[in-house]
């Protein structure tokens, strides 16, 4: 019922509202228009357009309002009330409530349908059937109706005015395009300047596909260069612009070696009107290593000499940190940290190749250890992985500084002894490996003891032969193996 009143009177008053184009009309009666030029004195902000709720919807008017339709309608009701069947005591208050809220807003329509609520339960109810209950129900399903009807006409109003204020904000915006253009082409003109330097140059190619690059220009002339602000903080300078003087100020942040390095690389580019790429690290305060990477090329004169150098500065840190990693990963155990088999190759074939040159012997020491399947098979894998990591400590504290241990795979390692002049020397470094090895262990909870069965082999006296040498030293190791473990056993 509150619905249909709802549809009929929205249709009525649509029609007796203005067109949008007749409001647009006003509003843009007083702008100049898209092809007048703006004027001097509009370079201010956007204008905020004028609220959409007119003066009707203000409290001093809708709540009058409010009251007003309230008793229009109940003076109707109460000429009509003897002609109306009983049942029916809020119903010709409906349309008091909707016009209300439709054209003086949800304040005045509050007012106007509390009014006829109890205007309609006060004076249109026998007082017999006040506190009937189909009579509250009909209140409540009053209240709740009416209710919706408020909350649709302003939700629905809200969102006219919203559109409304967005096309008018949109023509404001409108309106400013001269103003902004101008501006645009003034800015443009500043950018082009600053720029010139550059124009001719791979910088700006350069400075579009990396990602936070420092940009710098170098005077040949004056030694000077200036540095961006993304190029000053790379160097701890500072978040703003620079211009330092190369040798005095830039060459002091980098490391020794690099500095040097970098300004031959400069004075190479500049002799060469070529191309300059030069990497170098900054020691940071914090005690850690910036690695940078310049690209740059030298810009020629009309002389025909090179006056200025120009470039960009890339931080490279985390691609060097990368490489390190993966260089140790692949001469590295992962799992110990030790020496790999690569690594251990190349230096078993440096050593081999000392001692040919006259230098003096070393030992290759071979290990296995003892009862360390038997720790795998019952403590698990991840036990077995911590024993071989103690091992590895345990190896490291037993040789010295410019001896080699390497882990070959599983539970085999290898020692490369320098400067062992008689198997006695190996032999008393074997006996401090099976010592440390044989210290009891705790894993887990659990209270293990393995031991080491070791292999040795003394170069040149058994040969110098990379393959042979290796051979001899893994047969005594499983010699030591064969006669009960735990032991150490020389080549013969």
């Amino acid at each position: 019922m509150g619905h249909s009143a709802l549809g009929t009177d929205l249709e009525t008053a649509s029609r007796n509202q203005r067109p949008l184009s007749d409001i647009d009309a006003r509003q843009t009666s007083d702008r100049p228009t898209a092809s007048e030029p703006p004027s001097p004195g509009r370079t201010g902000p956007v204008p905020t357009p004028p609220p959409i709720a007119g003066p009707d919807r203000r409290p001093l008017v809708a709540i009058p309002a409010g009251v007003t339709a309230f008793l229009a309608a109940f003076f109707v009701r109460d000429a009509i009330h003897p002609h109306l069947p009983p049942g029916f005591p809020f119903l010709t208050f409906f349309p008091a409530v909707i016009l209300s809220t439709y054209f003086c807003g949800a304040m005045a329509g509050l007012v106007c349908a509390t009014r006829s609520g109890l205007a309609a339960w006060y004076f249109f109810v026998p007082t017999a059937f006040v506190m009937e209950r189909a009579v509250v129900t009909a209140l409540a399903l009053y209240t709740v109706v009416v209710g919706i009807d408020i909350l649709l006409i302003h939700l629905m109003q809200r969102a006219m005015a919203e559109l409304v204020r967005a096309e008018a904000t949109a023509r404001a915006l409108l309106d400013q395009r001269g103003h902004l253009a101008s501006e645009l082409e003034r800015e443009t003109a500043c950018r082009r300047i600053h720029e010139r330097l550059a124009e001719h140059s791979l910088l700006l190619d350069l400075a579009l596909k990396a990602a936070d690059a420092g940009t710098w220009h170098y005077s040949v002339a004056s030694g000077r260069a200036l540095l961006s602000a993304e190029m000053a903080r790379q160097h701890g300078l500072g978040e703003a612009e620079i211009e330092v003087d190369l040798r005095r100020d830039w060459q002091p942040l980098v490391h020794p070696e690099d500095a040097v390095r970098t300004l031959a690389d400069l004075e190479d580019a500049i002799a060469a009107r070529g191309t300059f790429v030069s990497d170098f690290r900054i020691p940071l305060p914090t005690g850690e290593t910036r690695w940078l990477s310049c690209i740059g090329r030298a810009e020629i004169g009309p002389a025909g000499e090179a006056e200025w150098v120009v470039g960009l500065t890339l931080d490279v840190t985390a691609r060097k940190l990368a490489e390190r990693r993966s260089e140790h990963l692949a001469r590295h155990d992962p799992l110990t940290g030790l020496a790999n088999r690569m690594q251990f190759q190349e230096r078993f074939l440096q050593e081999i190749a000392r001692v040919k040159r006259g230098g003096t012997s070393f030992a290759l020491l071979c290990l296995d250890l003892d009862r360390f399947k038997a720790v795998n098979d019952t403590l698990g894998h991840a036990a077995g992985d911590t024993l071989l990591r103690i091992v590895a400590d345990r190896l490291r504290s037993a040789v010295r500084t410019e001896d080699t241990v390497a882990r070959l795979g599983g539970d085999e390692f290898v020692v490369i002894q320098t400067g062992a002049t008689s198997r006695d020397d190996a032999a008393v470094l074997g006996g401090r490996i099976a010592e440390a090895v044989a210290a009891p262990l705790a894993i887990e909870g659990h209270t293990v003891e393995i031991g080491v069965s070791i292999g040795i082999a003394l170069v040149p006296c058994d040969g110098a032969d990379p393959d042979a040498v290796y051979r001899i030293a893994d047969r005594a190791l499983y010699r030591a193996k064969a006669d009960g473990r735990s032991l150490r056993r020389q080549a013969t």
